[in-house]
């Protein structure tokens, strides 16, 4: 009697202690956010738990059969529970003297997964199979095999058929063929054995198990078993390329800050990005091959002590690494010097790296290093880098490379860094000036000028790069040739407020200075709106917002946000073309002429500021606008004479011959019907009479000069309104002539 109240009262007990098994009408399982660039190549997955939810509609029917005969042959007539099954797997323990078979059922393993610990006892057994019971009372048996083969654990870190089906394969579960899916319902039992990656044999030796298994029950024919195991195990190695880098980051905080770090995690979303993978995936490396090129031929500048302390504090923070990764980047100590290699320590750890400069190196200081294996290390650069490319006909963000290397830093530099941006600002002056009736011939004075600094208390006198003025010059040579003196000039010249204002119409969201230097770069700004700034440029007048998230599905596919091209027209179009030509000249005779090596039309503008401290390159073709920045994490000199042209730009060139490889044929810059080139000497800043030289130069018509060279009035038939009147009014014959109209 005491027996049957005891036994009353345990299930008594579990009656009141077992999980609600109703839980699971709004169960949602854990899956995998899947991040994609905007041609949908997969960037990136973000999971706990690796699974792609898939309902059984999707789910061929060899498939379930292949599981339902190797893991509960009798599934579909059972109550939840196989007696025979438990009392075969009984009296294997008894023999045993513990726990060594389940004769587990498929509602049991799925009791056991989601509601039980996986640790093998009496006690957790007759919960499992009271469970398993009411599981089978509540739901259908195809709900509950479709929760199951979702959540299943098979292997490589893939939970549920889906993503094992992509892992070993891929493809997608209904994609697979009988062989295939019988390798998948091979894995459950024991998926590391099993592994066809690791162990070919043994997973043959299962597969072939499960087809067995199939044909016993009537689900295959003695053909396809045949050929099924005739036939080798054709696994899937060409896996798409993840990324984790400074593009997937941003993406990753933007979601977290959205939706929360557990959806992010568990949400199984799709987001659909604006990056371009191949070229985000080259802009990482031409960053980082460019900046170790740099860093050598620059040098290494002296640590300051705020640096000298954060890499001593993040080098104590190692302390708990226990094994040390190939390619992961590290901070070590300097510990002694010989020729051409420099020792270093880590916590728990001593290496070498090979440097031919190793003057640059002390004991005591700290460095950068990537592990390579077997103790050897690889000097990283102190030396960081930015990189921002905008499609600037939508705004969207093709790449955005943050520093060196995020294993380096986290610290997303192109988002977030503000630098000062030397003369890669002028051209925001310049704009406000054809705004303003200015044309690339009128005239700018540069010449000593001075000005009180408030702040200093004392005089301010702008200079050129080589320390020597010009004289009178044109609008166009000024900015081509980027002079301080004369920008300076003309900035004094113009309003200050309306300036700043047209910098924020551009693109600029950071508060601006009202202070004469603001021309020459001294306000500190990204360089996401820097390129901004000159996509607007590049798009004529027409700003778009730069984003980087197009759309968000989630786990049932519904579109829970999108974002489209958010564009205003901000500069008329035709100033803005005027704008466009000069900034063609910088790379075509200015500054920026080392970018014809790529035989693109090209605009755009170095910036370098005082003492080397930043180098800037930031420009555009009819299909791209990208800015590069380069520098130290605390401003300080890079190197003698390293300018925006010696620094950046070689970043900004590698970068623009990738983006531009796969396209047949670039096209020019189309600007408006109100503009038209003329032939301008820049000596006299006035029309050539075809005998003076002469440069071909867009204004707007109505605003080119009237006289030529000589002082003689012109009226002066731009080219392509000689074409029209030549060829469409046949009575109308107007030709060019030597010395004129």
């Amino acid at each position: 009697m005491l027996l049957v109240i005891s036994i009353f009262l345990y299930f008594l007990y579990l009656t009141f202690t077992l999980p609600d098994i109703k839980k699971l009408e709004n169960f949602q399982p854990s899956q995998a956010t899947r991040i994609y660039d905007y041609k949908g190549k997969l960037l990136s997955e973000i999971y706990l738990q690796k699974r792609i939810y898939v309902p059984i509609e999707k789910i061929p029917d060899f498939v379930k059969k292949a599981f339902i005969a190797t893991e509960d042959k009798s599934f579909y007539t059972n109550i939840g529970i196989d007696f025979e099954a438990i009392l075969r797997a009984l009296i294997n323990d008894i023999k045993a003297g513990h726990i060594v078979e389940g004769g587990s059922t498929i509602s049991q393993q799925l009791i056991k997964n989601l509601f039980l610990t996986p640790k093998r006892t009496i006690n957790r057994k007759i919960r499992e199979i009271i469970l398993a019971i009411k599981l089978n009372m509540i739901y259908p048996k195809d709900k509950i095999l479709e929760l199951y083969l979702n959540e299943i654990y098979l292997g490589h870190g893939a939970y549920g058929i889906e993503a094992a089906s992509e892992t070993y394969f891929g493809k997608h579960v209904w994609q697979l063929n009988i062989c295939e899916a019988a390798v998948l319902a091979g894995l459950p039992k024991a998926p590391s054995k099993y592994d066809p990656f690791k162990n070919i044999e043994e997973a043959t030796y299962r597969r072939d198990v499960v087809i067995n298994n199939m044909l016993k029950e009537g689900y295959i024919d003695e053909d396809t078993a045949e050929k099924c195991k005739s036939e080798p195990i054709n696994l899937n190695y060409d896996k798409p390329e993840k990324i984790y880098d400074y593009s997937v980051e941003a993406v990753k905080k933007w979601l977290v800050d959205r939706y929360g770090y557990e959806a992010l995690t568990k949400g199984g979303y799709k987001v659909y990005t604006t990056i371009d993978k191949d070229l985000q995936m080259n802009a990482s490396e031409i960053m980082k091959n460019n900046i170790e090129l740099l860093q050598d031929k620059f040098g290494i500048r002296t640590l300051t002590k705020q640096e000298i302390e954060t890499l001593l504090n993040q080098y104590k923070k190692q302390k708990k690494i226990k094994r040390l990764k190939e390619g992961n980047i590290y901070i070590g100590l300097v510990s002694d010097i010989k020729k051409n290699k420099v020792k270093i320590l880590l916590p728990n750890f001593e290496g070498y790296f090979n440097y031919k400069k190793t003057k640059y190196f002390h004991k005591g200081m700290p460095v950068y290093v990537r592990y390579k294996g077997g103790n050897q290390f690889e000097f990283v650069p102190y030396l960081e880098g930015a990189l921002v490319a905008i499609d600037q006909k939508t705004g969207e963000i093709r790449a955005l490379v943050g520093g060196y290397d995020i294993k380096k830093s986290q610290f997303n530099r192109a988002l977030y860094a503000k630098r000062q941006t030397g003369s890669s600002f002028k051209p925001i002056v310049y704009l406000d000036a054809l705004m303003n009736g200015y044309t690339q011939v009128s005239v700018l004075k540069d010449e000593p000028i001075s000005f009180w600094d408030p702040d200093r208390y004392e005089e301010w006198i702008p200079e050129n790069f080589y320390k020597k003025f010009y004289g009178d010059v044109s609008l166009r040579y000024a900015l081509v040739h980027s002079l301080n003196v004369a920008s300076v000039y003309l900035y004094d010249k113009l309003n200050s407020e309306e300036v700043i204002n047209l910098a924020y119409k551009l693109g600029i969201k950071t508060e601006l200075p009202n202070v004469k230097s603001l021309v020459l770069g001294t306000a500190d700004i990204s360089p996401l709106e820097m390129a901004t700034v000159y996509a607007t440029f590049a798009n004529y007048g027409k700003k778009c917002e730069p984003f980087l998230i197009k759309k968000i599905e989630n786990s049932k596919g519904e579109v829970i946000y999108e974002n489209k091209p958010n564009c205003q027209q901000v500069v008329p179009e035709d100033i803005d073309a005027v704008l466009i030509d000069m900034l063609e000249g910088v790379i075509k005779e200015g500054t920026g002429k080392q970018a014809n090596v790529l035989g693109l039309p090209l605009a755009g503008k170095t910036g370098t500021t005082d003492e080397y401290s930043d180098g800037w390159f930031i420009g555009f073709s009819p299909y791209i606008t990208t800015a590069v920045w380069v520098g130290y994490d605390i401003k300080k000199k890079i190197g003698w004479k390293a300018t925006g042209a010696r620094t950046a730009l070689p970043i900004w060139i590698d970068f623009m011959a990738t983006a531009h490889a796969n396209i047949d044929k670039v096209e020019d810059f189309k600007f408006p019907d109100d503009t038209a080139y003329y032939p301008i000497n820049e000596k006299t800043f006035s029309l050539s009479d075809g005998i003076c030289d002469y440069k071909k130069e867009l204004f707007i018509i109505g605003t080119e000069p009237e006289y030529d060279c000589e002082g003689n009035f012109r009226f002066y038939i731009p080219d392509k309104f000689l074409t029209f009147l030549n060829e469409d009014i046949p009575e109308f014959k107007i030709k060019q002539v030597e010395n004129g109209n």
